[in-house]
């Protein structure tokens, strides 16, 4: 799946887009804990200390936010496009 992060997510990963590939029934849930355990400082950015989603970072798959979907349950198929958006402020 393809997965793109935008502002200050990006230099976590060192990169704006990454190819990743989970199994085919993963949740959107799998994909932040595989992420956490690969790039640990975005732990506090995608997770609650409690380990739920948060608040911080805004999850889209397929263009949906996941917060109208199944949240962390959302199912993938693993050939979704998934974004990233941390809050953005200012004018």
């Amino acid at each position: 799946m393809k997965l793109t992060f935008y502002a200050t997510l990006r230099p976590i990963v060192g990169a704006r887009t990454l190819d990743i590939e989970l199994r085919c029934d993963a949740t959107v849930q799998a994909l932040i804990e595989t992420l956490a355990e690969r790039w640990p400082a975005l732990r506090e950015h995608l997770l609650t200390e409690e380990g739920g989603l948060s608040r911080r970072v805004n999850i889209f798959v397929a263009g949906r936010n996941v917060r109208w979907l199944d949240g962390a349950a959302t199912r993938l198929d693993g050939q979704e496009e998934i974004d990233f958006f941390p809050p953005v402020a200012g004018g």
